[in-house]
C-alpha cells in the first residue's frame, strides 16, 4: 500500500512538472487574433487550433506568425516559429461584435441613460437578430416593455422617435410627494416619448407633463 502511494505521488509530481514545460496554445491564440485583426479590421476570436505535421512539444513563446491562405471567412492556415523550427496550423476564428446589455432591470417607459448599459464583446455568429450595436441608438430611448437585468437590447424593444399625434387619448399620472391620482387626458399636440406633452384633462384644465409611452403622461404637481 505504502509503494501505491507513493507511486501516486511520483506520477503526479512529473504530470505537474511535464505540464508547466509544454507548448501553451493560449499564448498562440492571443498572438494570432491581433494578427488576423490586422487583416479584417475586426476584433476576432480564436476557436480551434490544428496543426499541420508536427506540433510543438515543449514550451516556447510563437515568433513571426504569417497568415498564408484565408481557406474561408472563419478559417486560415498560417505559420509561425518556436525554437527556431517552424509550424504550420489551421484555426477557426469568429469576428466579435460590440453588443449593449443592461446593467439593471429596466422598467418599461423608462428613458435608458448611459449608465444603464453595459458594452460588451460577443461572437457575431451569436448576435441575436435586431441587436443594436451602437451606442446613440439606445441612450434617450423609451422602453417598451421590461427589461431584465444582462439581457442584450434589440431594436423591438425601444419605442422609435415618431410623434404621438394630437388627439390621443391617455392615461394621466398625477403626483404630488406621496400621494398619485390615475386620470384621463387628451394631448393637445403631437408629442415624442420620453418628451414633454400638454394634455387637456376631463375636468378641461391644461397642465405639461412627460410622455412616459405611447398613451401614458406623468405629470408632478
Amino acid at each position: 500500500m505504502r509503494k501505491v502511494l507513493v507511486f501516486l505521488i511520483i506520477f503526479i509530481c512529473f504530470l505537474l512538472i511535464s505540464s508547466s514545460f509544454a507548448f501553451d496554445s493560449s499564448i498562440l491564440a492571443e498572438l494570432l487574433s491581433k494578427e488576423i485583426k490586422t487583416s479584417v479590421n475586426q476584433k476576432v476570436q480564436i476557436g480551434q487550433i490544428k496543426f499541420i505535421g508536427f506540433e510543438p512539444q515543449k514550451s516556447c513563446i510563437p515568433e513571426n506568425i504569417k497568415i498564408r491562405e484565408i481557406k474561408r471567412p472563419s478559417s486560415i492556415e498560417f505559420t509561425f516559429n518556436c525554437n527556431a523550427r517552424q509550424y504550420r496550423a489551421l484555426a477557426n476564428y469568429e469576428i466579435l461584435t460590440t453588443v449593449y446589455v443592461t446593467q439593471r432591470v429596466l422598467k418599461r417607459g423608462e428613458i435608458i441613460k448611459q449608465e444603464d448599459i453595459l458594452e460588451i464583446q460577443q461572437p457575431l455568429s451569436r448576435i441575436p437578430v435586431g441587436a443594436i450595436t451602437e451606442r446613440n441608438l439606445i441612450i434617450g430611448k423609451t422602453l417598451k416593455k421590461t427589461l431584465a437585468k444582462g439581457l442584450i437590447i434589440k431594436e423591438d424593444y425601444l419605442y422609435p422617435n415618431t410623434p404621438v399625434k394630437k388627439g390621443n387619448v391617455v392615461s394621466v399620472i398625477l403626483q404630488s410627494g406621496q400621494v398619485t391620482i390615475m386620470t384621463e387626458g387628451v394631448l393637445k399636440s403631437d408629442a415624442v416619448v420620453g418628451g414633454n406633452a400638454w394634455v387637456r384633462l376631463q375636468t378641461g384644465k391644461e397642465i405639461v407633463g412627460k410622455l412616459l409611452d405611447k398613451d401614458k403622461v406623468r405629470v408632478g404637481l
